[in-house]
């Protein structure tokens, strides 16, 4: 269950923006060859892969001679160029993954799950929240429909880098990544432009109904607070 979507902006401007509908897409291209300056926040060198293949899980030959596995620094990833062209908005998601309930003596782990990780702080100094997450998600497929073009939304899903081997599956293409970035727990919207530029905003609309003022990661932390039936909180 998704109760909330977050977006973190590194320009207040750009949160105003999106407080009117402005949904600001890059091609997975982008994101693949897009280099951060401290560690992997938004550029993901493997974003747009197909497959996955452990050094030891590889057999590979050059000229009639076999390279040893234990040779090979890297997994093997195999791109697609088709998703590598489609545009995505990514947002952070408050979901219920990884608990299937919530008791009084689990509500603070919970709440710790639904918080921005401060891993994610460093995506910028600024977040608005959607506080509707049904409603935000119709006003997208509305618009995707309304243009006439391919589009698919939903939560990206991460595999163990360490022990995946093989081909990803196609209906998860573009909602897969290594569980390297789970902490992001994002949600996308990924649609098929087949056209140029590389950048695109897709507006859906104003959505100031169904966000907040926008705040500092921080802050929205410091906000948040889980109730359950039976009174207790977190």
């Amino acid at each position: 269950m998704i109760y909330a979507f977050v977006k973190i902006f590194t320009e207040e401007s750009h949160a105003e923006a999106f407080r009117k509908g402005d949904l600001f897409m890059k091609t997975i291209r982008m994101f693949k060859e897009h280099k951060d300056e401290s560690g992997e926040l938004r550029g993901d060198p493997m974003e747009g892969a197909v497959a996955w293949y452990p050094p030891d899980k590889i057999k590979l030959e050059i000229n009639g001679q076999e390279v040893a596995g234990s040779e090979i620094s890297a997994p093997i990833a195999i791109h697609s160029n088709e998703l590598l062209e489609k545009n995505a908005f990514c947002i952070y998601s408050l979901d219920s993954r990884g608990h299937e309930s919530v008791s009084a003596e689990t509500i603070k782990d919970f709440k710790r799950t639904l918080e921005i990780h401060e891993a994610c702080y460093g995506l910028g100094a600024y977040c608005v929240a959607v506080l509707n997450v049904q409603e935000f998600i119709n006003r997208c497929q509305e618009k995707v429909k309304s243009l006439n073009i391919d589009g698919t939304l939903g939560l990206v899903d991460y595999f163990d880098e360490l022990t995946f081997n093989g081909t990803l599956p196609k209906e998860m293409h573009g909602f897969q990544k290594r569980s390297f970035f789970s902490h992001q727990r994002e949600y996308r919207v990924l649609v098929d432009l087949r056209r140029e530029p590389d950048i695109y905003t897709m507006n859906i609309g104003d959505l100031s109904d169904i966000t907040t003022e926008v705040i500092t990661p921080d802050e929205f932390n410091r906000q948040l607070e889980i109730t359950l039936p039976d009174g207790s909180s977190a």
